[in-house]
C-alpha cells in the first residue's frame, strides 16, 4: 500500500467525480449515532457546499479528536481531499475509514478507483473484489474488476521480460509467480516461465511448467502421424508446423481462413518478426484459441488489430482486404524496399479507398493478385491455399532479399 500512494503521490488525479451534490452520504453505509447527527450533517452539508474547506478539513479534525475512529467523518475529510485533487492524502483518509469499518464501501469504491487510475491493477482489482464481496448487485463492478486481472498481469509480465533481459533471473522469477498467482489457467505465461527458468539452470521445475502448459492446451500436444497428407509435405513445411502439422493441412484446405489461421501463417512462416514486437496488447478473447501465442504475437507488433473492445474475434473469416493489409504491414516490417513496378489497375479498390495502398503493395509483389474480372474483391472470403501461397511467396522474396 505505501508504493501505492508513493505512485499517486506523483501523479494527478484522472478520476472522474460527480458534482458534491450527488456523493453519497457516508451516513448511508455508516449509522451517526443520534448525539452526533447535528454536529454530522453540518461537515455534510458544509462538503456539499464547497465552500471553505480548508476550515472544514480543520472542523472535521478537530471533530475526531473528541470521536476517534468515526468513519462517517473520516469518509468526509476523504471527500474533501479527493476533490481537492490530493489524491495520496485522500487514499490515506480513505484508508483510515475502511479500517474503522470493514464495510465501507465507499472508501472501498474510492480505494479501487484512485489505484485503477494510477496504473496500480493488482491493488484495483484487490478493491473490485472486495466491493463486489460487500455488494453484489455492483454488476457493473465485475468488468473492471476482470479489466484490472489482465492490466495487473500484463504489468507484471512486462517487468519480468525485462529482468529476464538483464539477466536478473530471480527477479523475473519471481514476478512470473505473482502472475500466475492472478491467472493462473493462462498456458502462454507457464510456457514462458518453463523457459526463464531454463536459463535460470532449473530444468525440473522448468518441465513441471510446460506439463502445464501442455495440459492447458490439451489440442496442442496431438501428434497425427496416419494422416496420408503428410506424406506430401515438404521438409519445410514439417519443420515449419512439427507437430501441428494437421493445423497446417486443414488451415490449407479451408475454402475460407479465420483470423487465428492467418495469424498462425504469418508467425510460422516469418518467425522473425518476434524481434519487432511492441508493447504486449490485452486480449480478452483468446484463452481457449488453438493459436492464442500466435494472436499475442501479431497483435504485439501491429500486424493485425483488435477490435474496440480488446477482442480479436479468432474464429471470424478474413476479408482479402484485411489479409492484403496484414501482409502489407509485415512487408514494411521486414524491411523490404518499395516496390517500383506500375499500379496495378483494381477496378473495385480506388486511389480513395482506405485499403487501396496496402492492396498496391502486395499486388506489386505478386503475393496476391487480381480476378480475372479485374476486381480485386476485398470483401471477398480468402481461401486457405492462397493464403498460405502468399505466405510462401513473400518469404521466398524475402529471402531472396537477403542475399
Amino acid at each position: 500500500m505505501n508504493t501505492f500512494l508513493m505512485v499517486v503521490l506523483l501523479l494527478q488525479s484522472s478520476l472522474l467525480l460527480p458534482p458534491r451534490s450527488l456523493a453519497v452520504n457516508p451516513a448511508a453505509v455508516s449509522q451517526v449515532p443520534a448525539k452526533l447527527q447535528k454536529d454530522y450533517d453540518k461537515l455534510w452539508s458544509r462538503f456539499v457546499s464547497g465552500q471553505a474547506d480548508a476550515q472544514l478539513a480543520k472542523d472535521i479534525e478537530n471533530f475526531l479528536k473528541k470521536q476517534k475512529n468515526f468513519d462517517p467523518a473520516l469518509t468526509i475529510a476523504a471527500y474533501v481531499e479527493l476533490y481537492k485533487g490530493n489524491d495520496a492524502v485522500a487514499a490515506r483518509k480513505f484508508q483510515q475509514a475502511l479500517a474503522a469499518n470493514s464495510k465501507n464501501w465507499i472508501a472501498v469504491y474510492y480505494l479501487g478507483e484512485l489505484a485503477y487510475a494510477h496504473q496500480d491493477y493488482a491493488q484495483a482489482n484487490t478493491f473490485y473484489s472486495l466491493l463486489l464481496s460487500l455488494d453484489k448487485t455492483r454488476t457493473e463492478i465485475e468488468p473492471k474488476r476482470e479489466k484490472t486481472l489482465l492490466l495487473a498481469t500484463e504489468n507484471l509480465v512486462r517487468s519480468a521480460a525485462q529482468a529476464e533481459a538483464d539477466n536478473r533471473f530471480s527477479d523475473a522469477e519471481q514476478l512470473y509467480r505473482q502472475a500466475l498467482s492472478i491467472a493462473p489457467k493462462d498456458p502462454t505465461l507457464h510456457s514462458r516461465f518453463a523457459d526463464l527458468l531454463t536459463k535460470a539452470g532449473k530444468p525440473n521445475e522448468a518441465e513441471g511448467e510446460r506439463r502445464i502448459a501442455e495440459e492447458l492446451m490439451p489440442h496442442r500436444t496431438a501428434i497425427v502421424r496416419s494422416n496420408p497428407a503428410s506424406k506430401n509435405d515438404s521438409l519445410e513445411d514439417l519443420g515449419r508446423w512439427g507437430n501441428e502439422i494437421e493445423r497446417y493441412h486443414e488451415i490449407r484446405d479451408a475454402q475460407a481462413t479465420t483470423r487465428e489461421q492467418i495469424a498462425a501463417i504469418i508467425v510460422k512462416y516469418f518467425p522473425q518478426i518476434l524481434e519487432h514486437r511492441q508493447n504486449r496488447q490485452i486480449v480478452t478473447d483468446v484463452d481457449a484459441a488453438w493459436a492464442s501465442e500466435e494472436i499475442q504475437i501479431v497483435v504485439d507488433t501491429g500486424l493485425m488489430d483488435l477490435f474496440p473492445n480488446h477482442t480479436f474475434e479468432p474464429s471470424t473469416l478474413t476479408t482479402r482486404g484485411e489479409f492484403a493489409v496484414a501482409i502489407a504491414r509485415l512487408i514494411r516490417l521486414l524491411g523490404l524496399s518499395p516496390n517500383d513496378n506500375p499500379r496495378i489497375p483494381t477496378t473495385d479498390v480506388v486511389p480513395t479507398n482506405t485499403q487501396y495502398r496496402d492492396v498496391q503493395l502486395v499486388l506489386g509483389y505478386a503475393v496476391m493478385s487480381v480476378h480475372d474480372s479485374g476486381a480485386f474483391d476485398i470483401s471477398g472470403e480468402l481461401p486457405g491455399r492462397e493464403a498460405v501461397g502468399a505466405a510462401e511467396r513473400l518469404l521466398k522474396t524475402f529471402q531472396q532479399s537477403q542475399h
